[in-house]
């Protein structure tokens, strides 16, 4: 299955060509798609998440392993690495929006959306039906976003900000726990309990065998587990979480090196720099310098 690690490699298979005002953001309309360029079916995985809005669709979407075929006036959330497929019979009328975590001002990790957002979470329900009231305000923040992307004048960034917080919310608050669980195979179970533990952490990260052991299960039955999953082994999602953390210190506080080391659980500055170095291609002194 084809894996999408920018929305600029989606943007490409998709023969959309238009710049967009971030690297970490896209919204389009079905309009503004190519059916007849695009193959039947798209399985594939993104690594940033996908927001659409379906006033009329009658393809067949799915989501994992949930399947879809009623999706007019209903709204789906897609996660990292979360499986897409659709079937296309015709085109969808509504919106699309792409983003990652770090679109956010302040930046932010992908859980930190994952779980102030459940919706967004690999157990729940992808999709919702929405009522006229919600569809007609939900399109209209759409639409307003997606002026505002394509004027691209003075502050439109942050318009853009404001208006995906203020539909995350608006989703947040309409939804009201109502997310419900969707059943997971068990790679999935244990994959999703792995990165719940992961994201617990606030100090030194455990090793693999030992995630394994509090899971009751093998490292190497975890790594199976996560690349059926999502692709990755479970050292690479590990590695993943420490970066981000990393990043998001580096970014979001003024500490030293030699404080972020400590907190990042290395007990020397110098092993977590070569670590830094060896995942991101720079030092994290070169990396908090960066525009």
């Amino acid at each position: 299955m084809k894996v999408f690690d920018t929305i600029d490699d989606l943007l490409t298979e998709l023969h959309v060509t238009k710049k967009s005002v971030s690297p970490d953001f896209f919204i389009l309309k079905f309009d503004d798609l190519d059916y007849a360029r695009t193959v039947e079916t798209f399985p594939h995985y993104k690594r940033f998440f996908e927001i659409t809005f379906y006033e009329e669709n009658k393809n067949e979407v799915q989501v994992g392993h949930t399947k879809m075929n009623d999706l007019s006036d209903s709204i789906m959330f897609t996660s990292p690495m979360q499986s897409l497929s659709v079937i296309r019979k015709e085109k969808p009328v509504g919106i699309i929006v792409f983003f990652k975590a770090k679109f956010f001002t302040p930046k932010r990790h992908q859980y930190d959306i994952q779980h102030e957002f459940p919706f967004f979470k690999l157990n729940t329900k992808p999709s919702f039906k929405i009522s006229k009231d919600e569809k007609q305000y939900i399109k209209q923040l759409l639409e307003a976003m997606h002026r505002e992307f394509e004027n691209n004048e003075a502050q439109c960034v942050e318009i853009i900000q404001s208006y995906l917080n203020i539909l995350l919310n608006y989703m947040k608050r309409i939804l009201k726990g109502e997310s419900g669980n969707v059943k997971l195979k068990r790679y999935e179970e244990l994959t999703n309990a792995f990165e719940e533990l992961l994201l617990e952490e606030t100090g030194k990260y455990k090793t693999i065998a030992e995630y394994a052991s509090l899971l009751n299960i093998t490292p190497i039955y975890l790594s199976e587990c996560t690349k059926r999953a999502n692709g990755r082994s479970a050292k690479q999602i590990l590695t993943n979480y420490q970066m981000l953390r990393a990043k998001s210190l580096l970014v979001q506080t003024t500490k030293s090196i030699e404080e972020i080391s400590m907190i990042m659980g290395f007990e020397e500055a110098t092993n977590f720099i070569k670590f830094f170095k060896n995942n991101e291609g720079v030092t994290p002194s070169v990396f908090r310098k960066l525009p």
